[in-house]
């Protein structure tokens, strides 16, 4: 197997392992590599992982980017960017071809607030009920108003005089 370089520092990743799954990690920036799904598996087994691991590994070095193309530490094939949850300000780097992902240090914290605010955000299932509810009442009541005004007006016809001509 050919060993891993980081993106970044070019320098060989460590392999560490967490809950069983092994993760590769730079001793200089200390951003992480994830094979495909490593991240969302880790996090389905210990939602509290991100942030604990950001800060099990520190950096050496400042933060910088490279004026080289950052490359998968697996394929050597360019990594593409992507911002996480498509609009967070939290810019990722993936790989087309085997599916991992590059997380720069200090980004998992951010990744995990990004959550957090989006969990608190979210309306509890029983408030979503509440307003489907009250959706559907108003629409009974806009259907039975409309039918009432229909059944007056054809009543009123009705009973209005007719007149030959």
């Amino acid at each position: 197997m050919r060993e891993r370089l980081c993106p970044v520092c070019q320098v060989a990743l460590v392999p560490q392992t967490h809950l069983g799954i092994t993760i590769d990690v730079c001793p200089t920036c200390a951003g992480i590599w994830f094979d495909a799904d490593e991240l969302t598996r880790l996090h389905n087994l210990d939602p509290e992982i991100l942030p604990r691991l950001d800060h099990q590994y520190q950096p050496l070095v400042e933060r910088y980017d490279p004026p080289w193309e950052r490359l998968c530490p697996v394929c050597r094939e360019p990594l593409y960017r992507y911002n996480y949850l498509y609009t967070s300000p939290i810019v990722l780097d993936a790989c087309d071809k085997c599916g991992g992902t590059w997380v720069d240090n200090g980004e998992l914290e951010k990744m995990e607030q990004v959550l957090r605010d989006a969990k608190a955000m979210e309306i509890p299932p029983e408030a979503k009920a509440q307003v489907e509810l009250a959706k559907i009442e108003a629409e009974h009541k806009e259907e039975v108003a409309r039918k009432e005004f229909w059944l007056g007006l054809f009543n009123f016809m009705r009973a209005r005089p007719r007149f030959p001509f």
